[in-house]
């Protein structure tokens, strides 16, 4: 069983400055903006991207094929689990850290998300 957290994996993202988040986020950091950041961190960011990257194709319309295999499902289904626990662990054992990064994060890769 894993033990502690991954705050040596994340993404190294230095706080917000108040003015810039108060710009960013002018009725403050929401739900939704946590969602969104930890949707981007967890999943948008990872090896979903890796399978985004690349040319389009035609087959890509039909929808009677698939776009992704099994194999694909799960190793996303995993990435994205076990950086929302190690994020989560992060919340538990240092909140204001977590508070940091995920306002930060949101800023950087969710500010045109819908709010």
């Amino acid at each position: 069983m894993k033990t502690g957290y991954g705050k040596d994996k994340l993404p190294k993202i230095p706080a917000l400055p108040a003015e810039i988040f108060s710009q960013a986020f002018p009725d403050g950091f929401t739900l939704q903006d946590e969602a969104n950041a930890l949707t981007a961190y967890a999943f948008r960011n990872g090896l979903l991207e890796d399978l985004h990257a690349g040319k389009n194709s035609p087959l890509l319309k039909d929808k009677s094929l698939s776009r992704i295999t099994d194999a694909e499902m799960k190793a996303l289904m995993v990435d994205a689990s076990e950086k929302l626990a190690d994020i989560l662990k992060l919340r538990e054992a240092e909140p204001e850290t977590y508070k940091n990064f995920i306002q930060a994060y949101g800023f950087m890769y969710c500010r045109e998300w819908k709010r």
